[in-house]
């Protein structure tokens, strides 16, 4: 039993780069790491780095298949008594809920084609992206590889976001509490989850939860040593989602029109509310000075960074709950000198400190919004004080090299801790 495995919901996934730099930062330290993959991809759109993974990735049988149907017999078969009470825990967990019910049948069916894999036996200790269905899989994979087995069971863990935390976690918290309580640590990318967490599941050792923040690969993310001499360039990347906020950014690019500024509004990534935004933004008077780019890879945007003269992002709280936490792509605009206006929704403020490495202004607050926009591409000097405090305070504190993740896996996993000792001593 040596590797650890990575339970992720998709692979690869062009939005959760956050996911792929650190199983990247992993493998480079030597850590035999293994990825059991939920779904496949929906887009046809990859990063490049993706194919360093790829050899190592697992997909969830498809359900119907004929290897689906020789996994699931083949496991009520060689453990009768394991297969039917893990079904039966999760049909008993779910209770009434149609959504429990989805997500734990979901979960059983992952962790059976996991525990049937030609690895399985080898399996150290699983860790779940996501603190939903990825999460209960790896309580249940625990359960399955431990019944009636001479070696101990595998241990597990998992990262726990903003959406599962506050969108999924009231959904179904009775899910969330057994997948905390079960676990031999969680992490979660913010110190506002951490807090949250906390407050809200007191059975649940304080100790046991880690604030390990999503880390960035500094020297990807270099300053432009030029930026443009038009129109400034104001640029928001994410997908295209409510919690996004860039309907505010539209309408606040709106009034800058009506002021007599000139800029040129670049959105960065795709999703269910672009039709929504470009049809504001014609609404606005806008549509000449706005590009929606769709879907960007990772090296395309290194360089969309690099044009933009500074950053917005302004991030709300939806009617049903869902925020983000700290978006990634804050942090990569900040390590790559960019001024980031932004809320003070849920972790931002953790990055981004008002005046010192950026400007905050009340969640849907529109004209605040266009202040400060205003404010950073009348005020050149600013841009580059807040972008070079940004790129200070990323270099400090976000580092992908010193996230201590791999550390609180070698606790659990002897592979991995001679894999970390063995790349020190080179």
């Amino acid at each position: 039993m040596d590797e650890l495995v990575y339970i992720v919901g998709e692979f690869p996934s062009l939005s959760e780069t956050f996911i792929l730099r650190e199983m990247l930062d992993l493998v480079d330290r030597g850590v035999p790491l293994r990825i059991y993959a939920l779904k496949r991809p929906r887009s046809g759109r990859r990063h490049a780095d993706c194919a360093r993974l790829m050899e190592r990735v697992t997909y969830r049988p498809r359900r119907g298949s004929i290897q689906w149907l020789a996994g699931h017999a083949a496991m009520a078969l060689a453990r009768p008594r394991g297969y039917t009470r893990l079904l039966a825990r999760a049909l008993r967990e779910a209770g009434s809920s149609r959504y429990q019910l989805r997500e734990r049948l979901v979960a059983f069916d992952a962790a059976v084609g996991l525990a049937r894999a030609p690895f399985a036996s080898r399996i150290r200790h699983l860790h779940g992206h996501f603190a939903g269905v990825p999460a209960t899989t790896a309580r249940y994979v625990a359960e399955l590889l431990g019944g009636g087995q001479k070696s101990p069971a595998p241990r597990y863990s998992f990262t726990a976001h903003a959406q599962d935390i506050y969108v999924g976690g009231q959904k179904d918290r009775a899910g969330l509490e057994a997948n905390l309580r079960g676990a031999a640590f969680v992490v979660t990318c913010t110190g506002y989850n951490r807090e949250h967490l906390i407050r809200e599941h007191p059975g649940v050792p304080a100790e046991k939860i880690h604030r390990v923040y999503h880390g960035i690969d500094t020297r990807r993310f270099a300053p432009a040593k030029e930026r443009g001499t038009g129109p400034a360039q104001i640029l928001a990347v994410g997908r295209l989602l409510p919690k996004k906020g860039l309907h505010h950014l539209v309408a606040a690019c709106g009034a800058l029109r009506e002021r007599g500024v000139a800029f040129q509004l670049i959105v960065a990534g795709d999703g269910p509310e672009r039709d929504r935004l470009e049809r504001l933004a014609a609404g606005h008077g806008i549509a000449g000075n706005t590009t929606f780019l769709g879907e960007v890879v990772q090296e395309e945007l290194v360089a969309v960074y690099a044009q933009a003269d500074l950053f917005a992002l302004p991030c709300v709280v939806t009617p049903e709950g869902d925020r983000d936490g700290l978006p990634n792509v804050i942090l990569e605009a900040m390590a790559s000198a960019l001024p980031v206006v932004s809320t003070r929704v849920s972790a931002i403020p953790e990055a981004v400190e008002d005046g010192v490495t950026g400007l905050l202004v009340p969640p849907g607050d529109v004209d605040a919004l266009a202040a400060a926009l205003e404010k950073l591409i009348r005020d050149a000097g600013l841009r580059q004080r807040l972008g070079e405090a940004g790129r200070a305070r990323v270099e400090r504190d976000f580092d992908l090299r010193n996230s201590p993740l791999a550390e609180l896996f070698a606790r659990e996993c002897d592979a991995v801790a001679h894999a970390i000792a063995g790349k020190e001593t080179r």
